[in-house]
């Protein structure tokens, strides 16, 4: 891809890359469609080709082993004339930060980031409730930066055109418009965001999700038992509010002190109410499935001075909680 780019071209096409390597190094939003317009604007050259332009640029980085912007997937073709002018223009910068697509790709296949695995689990869930979800809701659910949603967006993109699923990232719309967040046309060649979703739709009602291989030594920070915690929950506000709680009570019960991710609840203490709002971190606990039921039925309860009270019908089966003092949430 020559096509007797000039100087002044080029360097602005390197200096507009590093600035969004920058941004989304430092977790900012970056809109590369109005980068290409502004760029079209300058030179009179189509964004198009400047989009193509940043992917060569992508490509460069790629063979100097550097990381690249997610989004823009190394292009090849750059051109033996243009190859040599862009890496002088680098001038040794390199993306240490952002995953390339090899590393990324690795990180999904051995496990490196459960995050990631729950992340895909819970859009399927979304897909199976033929629901979207925005990026602030994911990122706020998850615990997510911004860059961590992308680096995730792109590698979970990629893993589905590589088990030729539909896109699962096409679940992810923006709030003002709908819109998907992801450029499906030019990343992945889909023609229609709503067609892909349709497909998402059918697909995973018809489709079993196979479970990840265990992996050999269980989970144990926070963060990632924490989006276990919340994967099973789709809607936006209460896995939020699971994570609140969850992180907030360090994953244990307050009751029981057990930290068996798929044995706890977060549960609403008495007299708050979800659907009126309360889905802060004073609005809840984390109890065990079995301790939420009975607090739910009034089986059990908590007393002033924060200890266990239960009902003389359970009291024979639960009594080594009876009276015993409750881990209240560090808030």
């Amino acid at each position: 891809m020559d096509d007797g780019w000039s100087d002044a071209e080029l360097a602005a096409s390197v200096g507009a890359y590093k600035k969004m390597a920058q941004s989304y190094l430092a977790g900012q939003r970056v809109n590369k469609s109005a980068i290409y317009r502004e760029l079209e604007g300058q030179f009179g050259r189509s964004a198009k080709a400047f989009e193509r332009r940043m992917q060569n640029i992508s490509a460069v980085l790629r063979d100097l082993g550097s990381g690249w912007v997610p989004g823009l997937m190394p292009a090849k073709h750059v051109g033996p004339n243009v190859q040599p002018r862009i890496v002088a223009l680098l001038d040794g910068f390199k993306i240490r930060d952002i995953n390339s697509t090899r590393n990324a790709a690795t990180a999904v296949e051995v496990g490196y980031s459960p995050e990631l695995s729950v992340l895909r689990d819970w859009l399927i869930a979304v897909a199976r409730h033929r629901r979207t979800v925005t990026p602030l809701d994911t990122m706020a659910a998850f615990g997510m930066s911004q860059l961590e949603l992308h680096r995730a967006i792109e590698v979970l993109g990629r893993e589905s055109r590589k088990l030729r699923e539909p896109i699962i990232t096409a679940l992810l719309v923006k709030p003002e418009d709908g819109q998907c967040v992801v450029d499906l046309v030019s990343e992945f060649g889909v023609k229609s965001n709503d067609g892909e979703r349709r497909r998402l739709y059918a697909y995973w009602k018809r489709t079993e999700i196979q479970p990840a291989p265990e992996s050999a030594a269980p989970v144990r920070d926070l963060k990632s038992r924490a989006a276990q915690f919340v994967s099973v929950e789709v809607r936006p506000d209460q896995a939020v509010f699971r994570r609140r709680i969850f992180e907030a009570c360090q994953g244990r019960c307050v009751v029981s002190g057990c930290d068996v991710v798929r044995a706890l609840d977060a549960a609403h203490l008495r007299g708050r109410n979800w659907r009126l709002g309360h889905n802060d971190v004073t609005d809840g606990v984390l109890l065990r499935k079995d301790l939420h039921a009975l607090y739910d039925c009034r089986l059990l309860w908590f007393t002033d001075d924060g200890h266990v009270g239960l009902h003389p019908t359970v009291r024979d089966c639960y009594r080594e909680y009876d009276g015993v003092g409750i881990r209240l949430p560090a808030v």
